[in-house]
């Protein structure tokens, strides 16, 4: 007949192995995808993508240089290849400010159909909120971090519109 001390402990057991099971799931996949991040920015800095202060990352001018130092262009494959970087890099700026300015308004749909759900304290702290993350992402952009490699910020950053 199995005691009630056996069960217990049977139970402790389980509760811990799967606390250790997930414990590891979770770091691993935290080490994956730290190392997916990493593999995508080293993927993205030889490109010539390493973002700019305040601006979107300075793809024409670096790509350019690169394509231009590392296969020794001539003039003329220069200027074919150089109007063809910067109409790629203007639509890919203009493609990230359409897609904040959405992002932008599905966040602040998002906070008008919140708040009015909220009582006035919760209301009090979600304005806080949403205040300090507005803060974090001004400061953001007005220091972004460097550019991997420890290379200085991009030259030629445009600032987007307000």
């Amino acid at each position: 007949m199995v005691k009630t001390w056996q069960v217990i402990l049977a139970t402790i057991a389980i509760f811990v192995a799967g606390l250790v099971t997930g414990g590891a799931t979770a770091l691993g996949l935290e080490r994956w995808v730290s190392s997916q991040h990493r593999a995508n920015s080293l993927m993205m800095a030889p490109m010539g993508m390493h973002p700019g202060p305040g601006g979107p990352p300075q793809f024409g001018t670096q790509l350019m240089r690169r394509y231009a130092d590392t296969l020794n262009l001539t003039d003329d494959q220069r200027a074919k290849i150089g109007p063809i970087v910067r109409r790629t890099a203007a639509q890919l700026s203009r493609n990230r400010i359409e897609i904040q300015q959405e992002t932008s308004l599905a966040i602040e749909k998002m906070q008008d159909e919140i708040a009015p759900l909220l009582t006035p304290e919760q209301r009090t702290k979600f304005e806080e909120i949403i205040s300090q993350q507005r803060n974090r992402f001004r400061q953001f952009r007005q220091n972004p971090p460097p550019p991997p490699g420890g290379e200085g910020p991009a030259t030629g950053a445009q600032e987007p519109p307000k």
